[in-house]
């Protein structure tokens, strides 16, 4: 069994509002026997950081870690840099240019239809194109779903069961939503995302470069 952690970086929207050009889809997969290292060397780097100031009761994203001046950037690199040192952890992303899908009725779709989808198409070639065939799938509950459509854990399910049907294939999945400060997998792929998604949007190759070397399966839509 695999264990996944799935967030999401920028909007997922298509309205006139939005200010992002891109969003990310990100999974940490990880061996469950080393679920625990991510949250003891999460703990440990936090700690650390309470001690130097940091207030104890906001969470610590990677977003709001970067902007606190007395920490920034070198401190969202040093997690980053002790994350990668667990051995099975394994990072999984789509990254999409939004400005590039012209298709008009899924721009007018409800919201949550793209991140559903893009999400369900990152785990399905997990499980179909790279044999995850049993796994557990951590997503955070924060992410937004709005329209009165198949909500996230009934779409996926639908979706992975029925290629498995597809294919002749014994699959295991099961989906459970959470917060980040009740899993520290969710506050670890926050890292992740958010490091993807400045790749993107801001053209900042500096924090991807410092894990690239554990990505497992990219997908790039309309990137250029």
């Amino acid at each position: 069994m695999k264990r996944l952690f799935l967030d999401e970086s920028g909007d997922c929207s298509f309205s006139q509002e939005s200010t992002c050009k891109h969003f990310v889809v990100a999974i940490v997969s990880i061996d469950p026997q080393h679920s625990n290292k991510i949250k003891n060397r999460l703990k440990r780097k936090f700690a650390s950081f309470i001690k130097k100031g940091w207030n104890k009761d906001k969470e610590l994203k990677a977003y709001s870690l970067c902007r606190y001046r007395r920490f920034g950037s070198n401190a969202v690199a040093s997690i980053l840099q002790t994350l990668i040192t667990i051995p099975s952890l394994e990072i999984n992303y789509i990254a999409v240019n939004k400005n590039k899908i012209t298709n008009q009725s899924f721009r007018q779709a409800p919201y949550g239809t793209a991140y559903n989808y893009f999400s369900g198409t990152l785990i399905s070639e997990m499980m179909f194109q790279d044999g995850l065939h049993d796994i557990s799938l951590i997503y955070d509950m924060r992410n937004k779903e709005t329209h009165e459509n198949k909500h996230f854990r009934e779409y996926l399910e639908t979706k992975i069961f029925g290629k498995a049907f597809e294919n002749d294939t014994n699959v295991n999945i099961l989906i459970e939503g959470g917060l980040s400060h009740q899993h520290y997998g969710l506050l670890a792929v926050d890292y992740f995302s958010w490091a993807i998604f400045r790749k993107f949007e801001h053209k900042d190759n500096s924090f991807f470069h410092l894990f690239e070397r554990k990505v497992r399966r990219k997908r790039e839509w309309y990137i250029e």
